[in-house]
């Protein structure tokens, strides 16, 4: 083990958090983890890129780059009421006819989340040029992980974020002055000048900017984030990771931890994500998945988004990670494999085949994540 003041980028793997940890017994210690360990590519990114097509895109405000796995967004500059730059990214909104104008992903259900206290007030000025409230982020902090011990691998001994957001921020804003409509907004930089982040060709200094960052131009406008593995309705999809509201799955999915998001998992402003604990491991093993095989270097762990084929008037890209994990029993009796619907999880969970880390049935644990869906792809 070995600690580096170097970013890196981890697999896949939304959402878990410290009592989760503490219920499978294992201690937290400051170590920092090798920073290669987790930063091998799964056997999705390592395939020809003339092979990998999007077939259904969702993301329409982004250009998708499957060669470089990366998604180039409009990269914008707002300010806080208090004076600091705010640089930041627009994916979704509450509102049709704005989803519509801007180019966004329209997610109706955000405006669930309108009233709470964790979505910050901004208002936006006849340029179009965002005044925020409240909300700040520190990108300084550097990631740390220490790796369970196998063969459980999850959960890990120590995980820590490299973006921190304050009491007051979340990727929520309600528009106070365009009659409460909720855009989706991730900070990805805070309180710099343009020079500061001007990485328009990669290698990007991750103490200034988000983790997810391949690389960043404001002479252009743009930013370019790195796209996230996973599956929905049987197929592959490609999606974005900002925030979320534990360190541990914050740092896991480079993304910046802000803890406020918390609140919007009783609004109702959700979509439900299932992440498999204890699946197959083994790189070259097509029925590889899960945490464990995650955290041991071997790629994204894969999860499921349940229910989603397409954007509807109840989509939102604040996903509620629940946690799945094969029975002693069915790993003996063969019956672990590869999933990759909703449905099919679900009904494992219903026979006793996969059961929450708490016991009983899979079920919501509190952990929250915001990822934009970007696509579905041919693999």
């Amino acid at each position: 083990m070995m600690s580096s003041s170097k970013r890196w980028t981890p697999p896949v793997m939304c959402g878990w958090r410290t009592s989760i940890a503490q219920q499978w017994g294992v201690c937290a210690i400051p170590i920092a983890f090798l920073a290669t360990l987790l930063s091998s590519a799964s056997s999705l990114a390592d395939e020809p890129s003339a092979s990998k097509k999007i077939t259904k895109l969702f993301l329409t405000s982004g250009q998708v780059d499957l060669t470089r796995e990366i998604v180039r967004l409009p990269l914008h500059q707002g300010k806080l009421s208090t004076g600091e730059v705010v640089w930041f990214v627009l994916t979704d909104v509450s509102d049709l006819a704005t989803a519509k104008e801007m180019g966004l992903t329209w997610a109706s259900s955000l405006s669930k989340a309108k009233d709470l206290g964790s979505t910050r007030a901004a208002e936006i000025d006849g340029a179009g040029h965002f005044t925020f409230q409240s909300g700040r982020v520190d990108f300084s902090p550097v990631q740390t992980l220490t790796k369970g011990d196998p063969p459980n691998f999850f959960p890990p001994k120590v995980a820590r974020a490299g973006s921190i957001g304050d009491a007051h921020y979340s990727p929520l804003v309600r528009v106070t002055n365009r009659n409460g409509i909720v855009f989706n907004a991730p900070v990805v930089a805070f309180n710099v000048g343009p020079e500061k982040i001007s990485f328009c060709n990669g290698e990007p200094d991750y103490t200034v900017v988000t983790d997810s960052v391949a690389s960043i131009c404001p002479a252009t406008g743009t930013v370019d984030l790195k796209l996230r593995f996973g599956f929905a309705s049987g197929q592959h999809l490609r999606y974005l990771s900002f925030d979320a509201n534990s360190e541990e799955s914050a740092m896991l999915e480079a993304s910046t931890f802000a803890p406020a998001e918390s609140e919007i998992l009783q609004s109702g402003a959700t979509e439900v994500i299932y992440t498999v604990v204890n699946g197959k491991m083994g790189v070259s093993d097509p029925e590889r998945q899960g945490l464990d095989s995650a955290l041991n270097g071997e790629g994204p762990s894969l999860d499921i988004l349940a229910h989603f084929s397409d954007i509807s008037a109840g989509y939102s890209p604040m996903w509620d990670v629940r946690l799945a994990v094969w029975t002693k029993d069915a790993i003996e009796k063969g019956q672990r494999t590869i999933i990759t619907d909703g449905d099919d999880l679900e009904g494992k969970s219903d026979s006793g085949l996969l059961v929450s880390p708490a016991g009983g049935p899979v079920k919501t644990m509190g952990h929250l994540v915001n990822c934009p869906v970007v696509g579905f792809t041919n693999e």
